[in-house]
């Protein structure tokens, strides 16, 4: 799972450089805030401090910030035994992933319009 994670984060940061480039940059600063409230929630657990809500770690991979999710729960050990968690961590990824497609495919179709 975490090659998989790093692939993806390699290749969709590739792939939006080559359209928008700011695109990129918001891809890698929604996923490096989102590894942080991974981490930051994970030291909250430790310590017994107050917590992030999962509803805030699930909208972070649903915006886009998945990659960093599944990197966080691999490499910090974190929410990887709460399976509702996992698998609405799982829907939201596959949600991100349609829209994304669903985007590229009329972007892409509607500049071949454009330049015909």
């Amino acid at each position: 799972m975490n090659k998989f994670a790093w692939l993806m984060l390699t290749v969709l940061s590739m792939v939006s450089a080559l359209i928008q480039p700011w695109i990129t940059a918001v891809f890698l600063a929604l996923n490096v805030l989102t590894v942080t409230l991974y981490y930051l929630d994970k030291r909250a657990a430790i310590n017994g401090a107050g917590r992030i809500s999962e509803k805030t770690l699930q909208l972070c991979a649903l915006l886009g910030g998945w990659p960093a999710a599944l990197l966080g729960q691999h490499h910090f050990r974190h929410k990887t035994q709460k399976i509702p968690f996992i698998r609405l961590l799982w829907c939201c990824i596959v949600v991100n992933i349609a829209v994304i497609s669903a985007a590229g495919y009329v972007y892409f179709d509607w500049t071949t319009v454009q330049m015909s």
